[in-house]
C-alpha cells in the first residue's frame, strides 16, 4: 500500500500528518497489476490529481496492489461495526450500510459505507466539549449527568493549571469524550474580567497542546422568568469568545424544565428562539432541551461528536494574531462593560454624596444607612477600576508569557 510522506501543516480547513497511513488498505482488485508493494510516494513526486487529506477527511486510497484479501478485511470491518449499524456487502464485496443503495462516503470507487463511531475508531479521535453558560444555569449538573460523576467539585481528573475549571472524561458510543466545566460570567464571587482571564488561561494552555474543541453546549435555565441585562451580556460575550464561524458547532440548550409548567416553558423557549437566540441560530447554532436526565445529556453531547475540531476565536486572536486579551473581541466587550459600570458607579456616588449632605439633619440611623450604601458603591467602583487596570496590564502579556506563568503555577499542568 502506498504511503504519502508529507510535512505537517495546519490551518482552518485541514491538518496534514507525517507519514499519514490510509484508513484502510482494502484494494479494489481491478487496479491490481502486481503483487510487489509500491515504494513510498515522496511529496515532490505527487501528481496534481492525487489528493492529500487530513485526519478529518476520508482519504482516497492510492492505486496499488492488495496487501490483504477483500474477504478478510470485510470481516474485520463487519466485526468493528457490531453494535452500531448492520453492514452488508455490495456486489463487488465492499461493505456498506444495510439498506443503502448509493455509495456515498466513498473510500474507493465502489464506496465504503461507515458510521461515525467506525470513523472515530479509525482515527482514534477523542472529543473535547466545553459547557458554558451563566452562573446557575446547571453546567456542573449537566456534566454530572452525562458522565455519571457526583464528585466534580473534587476535580481529580485533572492536574489543573487554571482555577475552577474541571475536565471530566466519559465514554459515549465507544468514543472518549472530555467535558470542560467553565466558570460563568455575571458571577457574584468573580468579576467578568476574572472569569475571562481564567477562561483565557485555560484556552492558552489548550492551544499550546493543540487541543481543539469538538463543540460547545451553552446552557440557559428556562426557569428564568425574564431575560435580563446579564443574560444578553453573557450571550454577546459568548458570541465574541466563540466566533461567528464556529457557531455551527454550538448547541443552545435549555435546562431546569422541571421548575416550570410545560406551557410556560414552551412560551419562554419560543421567546428565546425568536429574539435572543435568533442571531446565533441564523449563524448555525442548534437548540435542544435538557430534561435533567443522563439520557438527555448524552443525546445532546452526541450531536457534537461528528464535528470537525476547531479553535475558538479567542484562541486564534491570542495565538495566531498575537493579540493581548484586552484587544480580542471578548476582551473589548469586557472593557466596554467596565467603562459602563465605572460611569454608573461614579454617578451613583455623586448622587449619594449629595443625599448625605442634604440629610445632615436627619436621624443618626438614616445617616448611617446612607453611609453604608455609599461605602458599598465605592467598593464596587474600586473593584471596577481594579479590573480595568488588570485588563490594561494584560496588554503587555503575550500568549507565551501566559502559558509560562500557568506552567510555573501548575508545576506541569495539563488541560485534558
Amino acid at each position: 500500500m502506498a504511503k504519502i510522506d508529507t510535512p505537517v501543516h495546519s490551518d482552518d480547513e485541514f491538518d496534514l500528518l507525517y507519514d499519514a497511513e490510509s484508513v484502510s488498505d482494502v484494494s479494489d482488485g481491478r487496479y491490481t497489476s502486481s503483487t510487489a508493494p509500491q515504494s513510498p510516494v515522496r511529496p515532490d513526486h505527487i501528481s496534481s490529481t492525487q489528493r492529500i487529506t487530513g485526519p478529518h477527511e476520508v482519504p482516497i486510497l492510492p492505486l496499488g496492489s492488495a496487501q490483504h484479501d477483500v474477504t478478510g478485511t470485510t470481516e474485520q470491518i463487519r466485526s468493528s461495526a457490531a453494535g452500531d449499524e448492520a453492514v452488508e456487502l455490495s456486489a463487488s464485496g465492499i461493505p456498506r450500510r444495510a439498506g443503502s443503495t448509493k455509495g456515498r462516503g466513498n473510500m474507493m470507487s465502489e464506496g465504503l459505507q461507515y458510521t461515525k463511531s467506525m470513523y472515530n475508531k479509525m482515527w482514534n479521535k477523542d472529543a473535547l466539549i466545553a459547557v458554558m453558560g451563566m452562573t446557575g444555569s446547571g453546567k456542573t449538573t449537566f456534566i454530572s449527568k452525562v458522565t455519571g460523576r457526583v464528585d466534580l467539585q473534587i476535580g481529580h481528573d485533572l492536574t489543573s493549571c487554571t482555577r475552577d475549571i474541571q475536565v471530566v472524561e466519559t465514554q459515549i458510543n465507544g468514543q472518549t469524550v472530555r467535558f470542560v466545566d467553565t466558570p460563568g460570567f455575571s458571577d457574584t464571587n468573580m468579576s467578568d474580567t476574572e472569569v475571562l482571564q481564567m477562561i483565557a488561561d485555560y484556552l492558552a494552555a489548550a492551544y499550546k497542546q493543540e487541543m481543539k474543541l469538538s463543540g460547545i453546549i451553552y446552557l440557559h435555565p428556562i426557569s428564568d422568568n425574564r431575560v435580563t441585562h446579564h443574560t444578553t451580556k453573557n450571550l454577546e460575550m459568548f458570541r465574541k469568545l466563540t466566533g461567528e464561524k464556529n457557531l455551527k458547532n454550538v448547541i443552545l440548550a435549555t435546562s431546569m424544565w422541571d421548575k416550570v409548567t410545560l406551557n410556560e416553558g414552551i412560551r419562554r423557549e419560543d421567546e428565546l428562539k425568536s429574539k435572543f437566540w435568533k442571531l446565533l441560530t441564523v449563524m448555525g447554532a442548534k437548540t435542544a432541551r435538557h430534561d435533567d436526565t443522563a439520557d438527555s445529556a448524552r443525546k445532546i453531547a452526541s450531536m457534537l461528536l461528528g464535528n470537525k475540531p476547531f479553535y475558538l476565536q479567542l484562541q486564534e486572536e491570542m495565538g495566531k494574531d498575537n493579540k493581548a486579551l484586552r484587544d480580542t473581541a471578548a476582551g473589548k466587550e469586557v472593557m466596554i462593560e467596565l467603562v459602563r459600570m465605572k460611569e454608573e458607579h461614579q454617578r451613583e456616588l455623586a448622587e449619594m454624596e449629595s443625599l448625605i449632605k442634604s440629610s445632615a439633619k436627619e436621624s443618626e440611623s438614616v445617616i448611617e444607612a446612607l453611609s453604608e450604601h455609599y461605602q458599598g458603591r465605592l467598593t464596587e467602583l474600586e473593584r471596577t477600576l481594579r479590573d480595568e487596570r488588570q485588563m490594561n496590564e494584560e496588554a503587555v502579556r503575550s500568549l507565551t508569557d501566559r502559558i509560562q506563568a500557568l506552567e510555573r503555577r501548575g508545576m506541569g499542568c495539563a488541560v485534558m
